[in-house]
């Protein structure tokens, strides 16, 4: 499959998607979490793009507005349950600081909450996590590809300022 051949799937803030063979997901992250479950053996792989850290109520409905309602989200479109849990992979990515000076409590920053709401709720749900890129000045763009079931993230250099 040639490389212009893949379904790019951009995965925009609150959004969840799924991807197979032959597509790739995507998502440009700052403070936000970039959410993703790999499933090398069942060939399918989730990524959501995370604005907050707890949802106000819990819902079965398909979001990633919320951290823990989109690892719910995540279970439900791939179609993973019960033991099944043990053999999906997880990556966090993002929760940059992008908006507070540098010397900002880490502790009050979006971005680290969001990361920490990722790591509890990922181990919650006894999925393993095998990456993280989070925290820093820099965005990240996220990529997946469903074919391979590689991953890569790139830091997105601050407009003007420090990196």
């Amino acid at each position: 499959m040639c490389v212009n051949d893949i379904q790019k799937i951009h995965v925009q803030i609150g959004q969840v998607k799924t991807g197979r063979a032959g597509q790739s997901l995507n998502a440009i992250l700052g403070s936000c979490i970039g959410l993703g479950l790999l499933y090398p053996a069942k060939g399918i792989y989730g990524l959501a793009h995370c604005l907050l850290a707890k949802s106000p109520d819990s819902s079965d409905a398909i979001c990633g507005r919320h951290v823990d309602q989109a690892v719910r989200s995540l279970q439900s479109l791939m179609e993973v349950s019960g033991k099944e849990l043990r053999k999906l992979q997880a990556i966090v990515v993002g929760g940059a600081n992008m908006t507070m000076p540098e010397d900002t409590d880490p502790a009050r920053l979006v971005g680290s909450i969001n990361a920490r709401s990722a790591y509890r709720s990922l181990r919650d749900a006894g999925v393993r996590n095998i990456h993280e890129d989070v925290g820093g000045m820099q965005g990240r763009q996220v990529t997946i590809d469903c074919s391979s079931g590689e991953f890569t993230v790139k830091a997105i250099p601050r407009l003007g300022g420090q990196s």
